[in-house]
């Protein structure tokens, strides 16, 4: 409800996507293409800020054009351009890591066990975590992350 003379009500949680929810949303064949695609456009169609990191973005283009996960892989070009226009969109808020994200990436990773393939999901958590977005993903290991908001872009 909003307060007389009040222009916002409430302010949302901004979301921020992991790399599997761009590779799903952008490549056709990727198995949770429709679940992922949809959630872009309504984030890309909505009013509401959203966050992007440039780490999740080189991750992405890393995918999607790698011969070895998708046959034919992506073009470089391609790639690139659909991460422009997610980029440059008027509300996307490009997330760097901040004065706290050392602090933040290191506890995780030592009261969790982190090693090997979780190191990356502590830095993004960490990302998260930091600038209080909530991330969007498919990969139930974010589940070991305590203050993490996250859920999948269907939900």
């Amino acid at each position: 409800m909003t307060a007389p003379g009040c222009l916002i009500s409430w302010m949302s949680t901004m979301q921020l996507p992991d790399v599997n929810v761009l590779v799903d949303a952008y490549r056709g064949d990727a198995s949770g293409h429709a679940e992922a695609s949809r959630w872009l456009r309504g984030l890309l169609d909505g009013d509401e800020s959203y966050g992007l990191s440039d780490l999740v973005c080189s991750g992405f283009l890393r995918i999607v054009t790698h011969p070895k996960i998708f046959n034919p892989p992506s073009t470089t070009d391609d790639a690139i351009i659909f991460l422009d226009q997610i980029r440059t969109h008027v509300n996307c808020v490009i997330l760097n890591p901040g004065a706290r994200h050392w602090g933040i990436f290191t506890e995780l990773c030592r009261t969790n066990g982190v090693r090997g393939k979780l190191v990356p999901d502590a830095y993004f958590a960490a990302l998260a975590i930091e600038s209080g977005s909530e991330w969007i993903t498919f990969d139930g290991d974010y589940a070991r992350f305590p203050g993490l908001r996250w859920r999948r872009p269907s939900t």
